[in-house]
């Protein structure tokens, strides 16, 4: 799906710029027995101010089983947002990017990043750049944290190089997060040690589509839903687990 180049952005997060907008969808919760396997509605928006990086605001919903219809884990994600009645709001998270580098690919680069910048390489095409990233992230929940990665082309993965957080938080160890555009939808994957686990394992995933009209009523959660069963986002949040 073609987009826009949002006005005004820094040279710098040119290769940040398919993110850009407000996306929704759907996705899955679970953490062994901490957290029951789940659907769950999503939003996220990465937006500007003129300034050298990005910021990403995240909401996860939990949804009313009794009123959403199932989903089909293949289906586009704002087509699975439309089958979804939101409940309540289970975390927020705020986290900015920043770019601070970029670097030609060896190969020890295009076997650690993508399969894309490998046939670029066996092809002789030119090689997508590796944009180096540290991103600051918090969520009320009362955790902070400082992440390290990279973005190439429309593939980005980070992980945590120091997590901190209040006394009365859940621990939380590492995290880890993959994001890639598919099919014009924005995919994403999050792995964590947590909750006084050593191992790194899965906690949430999503797929999400761009709303180019944020008043659009077909890009609005439960839409696809009867009007008696449609509910809005609650307003009230939930205490966030993670």
């Amino acid at each position: 799906m073609a987009f826009t180049l949002p006005d005004d952005l820094a040279p710098e997060l040119y290769p940040l710029a398919w993110l850009a907008g407000t996306w929704r969808g759907y996705g899955i919760l679970t953490y062994g027995e901490t957290v029951p396997e789940q659907a769950v509605y999503q939003e996220m928006t990465f937006d500007h101010d003129g300034g050298p990086y990005l910021r990403q605001t995240t909401t996860i919903w939990t949804v009313d089983a009794t009123r959403s219809k199932n989903l089909d884990f293949e289906m586009p994600g704002l087509q699975g947002a439309s089958l979804l009645a939101p409940a309540q709001i289970w975390s927020t998270e705020t986290t900015y990017w920043r770019p601070v580098g970029q670097e030609q690919p060896d190969g020890a680069d295009a076997a650690e990043t993508t399969e894309a910048t490998a046939d670029a390489e066996n092809s002789g095409g030119p090689l997508t750049p590796v944009t180096r990233l540290e991103l600051v992230s918090a969520d009320p929940a009362g955790h902070v944290a400082v992440w390290e990665g990279w973005i190439q082309g429309p593939r980005a993965q980070v992980g945590t190089q120091a997590v901190g957080r209040a006394r009365t938080a859940v621990p939380v160890e590492e995290m880890t997060r993959m994001f890639g555009l598919v099919g014009g939808d924005l995919m994403w994957t999050q792995d964590m040690a947590a909750f006084g686990q050593s191992e790194v394992t899965t906690y949430a995933s999503g797929r999400l589509g761009r709303v180019d009209d944020l008043d659009d009523s077909a890009a609005q959660p439960g839409s696809a839903l009867d009007p008696v069963d449609t509910a809005e986002p609650a307003s009230d949040d939930a205490e966030p687990t993670v």
